[in-house]
């Protein structure tokens, strides 16, 4: 008896362990008939691979989204390359090689495609999928094209991320500067600040002899080559837009925002001119922004970089010159390398304009301390603290060069960047008319103008974002730290450092600024600390 029960035992087990591998990753109910394509890419790993129903969970059919257009035949022959976000809102693509028919199908043709049988290969370079014939292929409407837009440092880290898929480069410019007569047809390299991307145009499409822009963003679809490399692809004249210039003047290259002692009339600004400025012939201004909560809940932000109040305070720069490659500061009566408990001070010969900012005194305001009014201008007079413009720790703060002495809502900064990202939208409101915010200009980490997708014409359109946190301007710099002093420190006497490389002759930055975290000693800290550094600014033609 106890032998018929223990093979009874046996029997079910093996019943049940046969049922469990039969429903295997569809326990308890039916395989979806869709997979991804975030699915599909690994199933790759170095030769040729079968697609059945078995590798991919069971499934057959790709949906997808079409963003190939052959019409001017400057992407690879005969790819129909296509793309989806179905799993993780991650979007992927694919390339799926089925000859002459792929000219057949545009962008924003909605697909389904049956995989099932079809081979995944690496073919020149980039990964396809061969055996695909136009039966298998169910045309399903009009769907929504996205588009990843990525830096040249993102594609070079994570090229299988972006081949196949509908990619923008922007605020790139050819990298050397193109000579008289040049055109974008061949191979070119581009640069957006934080890299380099290899531009292929076909010496045959009807805009191969176009001149390229100074600045552009660029669309199109990245597509590995059989050394490993990848090759940028656009597909029409339309994928490539005119977004004017990034040029700047004059460049934030540092700034000591809390330095050794009181910060009140210590705090400086290192900035450096990229051709000869005249000061009084061509005056500039300096703003500063606060948006603790105390000055966020005090004073709305209802002009911008122009508010006051306890939000922005401007200085002008109406005298004095600085020459092109050199260094110039902005700072006040303390004049010291590292505040007042520092033992260096800026050397007379040192192009430093001087504002004076208030220490002590009362204000209006009971309870309050008198603050430091700046030179004015502003929609509501500023009322700062006396401890510095610079916040130490927090919300969101930073600081603006204008060309000029008048600052309003829609003044375009020459050069800005900020620290931290608290204040929600106490700093960016986009309900509001006009936009609450801190505008920025085309620098190196912010970009006024962007690209997507339209959803009528699926051709690419400008789309404005003016203010810091809007949707590609979040860039920003954390409060300084560093080994010694692992959070945001006071009276550390850490200078940040914004070291990156501009190239006059491009009129834009080739490698975006880094913060680089300098603790100024007090006994050694000197100019050259600033200027010497190997982290420091530099500029080439």
């Amino acid at each position: 008896m106890k032998y018929l029960v223990n093979l009874f035992l046996i029997i079910n087990i093996g019943v049940a362990a046969g049922s469990c591998t039969a429903k295997k990753n569809y326990f308890g109910g039916e395989p979806n008939d869709i997979v991804s394509i975030l699915d599909v890419r690994p199933l790759y790993k170095g030769k040729d691979i079968t697609i059945t129903k078995e590798a991919i969970y069971g499934a057959s059919r790709l949906a997808v989204v079409v963003i190939s257009e052959h019409k001017e035949k400057n992407l690879p022959e005969g790819l129909l390359v296509v793309q989806d976000s179905r799993r993780l809102s991650t979007l992927r693509g694919i390339s799926i090689d089925i000859g002459a028919a792929a000219a057949n199908y545009h962008p924003g043709d909605s697909l389904l495609i049956n995989i099932s049988g079809s081979t995944l290969t690496r073919k020149n370079g980039n990964l396809t999928i061969t055996g695909i014939t136009e039966s298998k292929i169910t045309a399903a409407g009009k769907g929504v094209v996205a588009i990843n837009a990525i830096t040249a440092t993102q594609m070079a880290a994570n090229p299988d991320a972006y081949e196949s898929t509908l990619c923008l480069i922007n605020r790139a410019s050819f990298n050397p500067a193109p000579q008289s007569g040049e055109v974008i047809s061949g191979s070119q390299v581009i640069n957006d600040g934080f890299g380099n991307v290899t531009l292929y145009t076909d010496p045959g499409v009807s805009y191969a002899n176009n001149t390229p822009y100074g600045l552009a963003a660029y669309v199109g679809i990245p597509f590995g080559r059989p050394d490993g490399s990848v090759q940028f692809r656009t597909r029409n004249a339309d994928d490539i837009v005119n977004m004017g210039s990034s040029a700047q003047e004059l460049l934030i290259s540092g700034f000591q925002s809390d330095p050794k002692g009181g910060d009140g009339g210590y705090e400086y600004v290192q900035m450096i001119a990229t051709k000869d400025i005249n000061f009084t012939a061509t005056p500039y201004s300096i703003v500063f922004c606060n948006n603790a909560g105390t000055a966020s809940s005090a004073n709305p932000l209802d002009a911008g970089w122009a508010t006051g109040g306890q939000r922005t305070i401007k200085w002008d720069i109406t005298s004095g010159s600085v020459q092109k490659g050199k260094f110039f500061y902005f700072g006040f009566q303390g004049k010291k390398i590292n505040g007042s408990a520092g033992t260096y001070s800026f050397p007379p010969e040192t192009n430093w304009y001087q504002k004076t900012f208030l220490t002590s005194g009362t204000n209006a305001i009971t309870g309050s301390t008198l603050p430091n009014l700046g030179d004015g201008g502003l929609a509501h007079p500023s009322e700062f603290s006396t401890s510095g413009p610079w916040a130490n720790s927090g919300n969101a703060c930073g600081v603006a060069i204008f060309k000029g002495t008048t600052v309003t809502e829609t003044s375009v900064p020459e050069d800005v960047l900020f620290v931290a990202t608290g204040g929600a939208n106490t700093i960016y409101d986009a309900t509001k008319i006009p936009v609450l915010g801190y505008r920025i200009c085309n620098n190196d980490w912010y970009s006024m103008y962007s690209v997507s997708i339209d959803p009528v014409t699926y051709k690419p359109v400008i789309v404005p974002y003016l203010h810091y946190r809007s949707a590609v301007n979040t860039a920003n710099m954390p409060y300084p730290v560093n080994e010694k002093y692992p959070t945001a420190a006071t009276d550390a006497g850490l200078y940040n450092m914004m070291g990156g490389v501009y190239n006059i002759t491009l009129g834009r930055w080739t490698t975006a600024r880094k913060q680089v975290v300098v603790e100024l000693v007090q006994t050694t800290a000197t100019i050259d600390t600033l200027e010497k550094h190997a982290a420091v600014t530099k500029l080439v033609e």
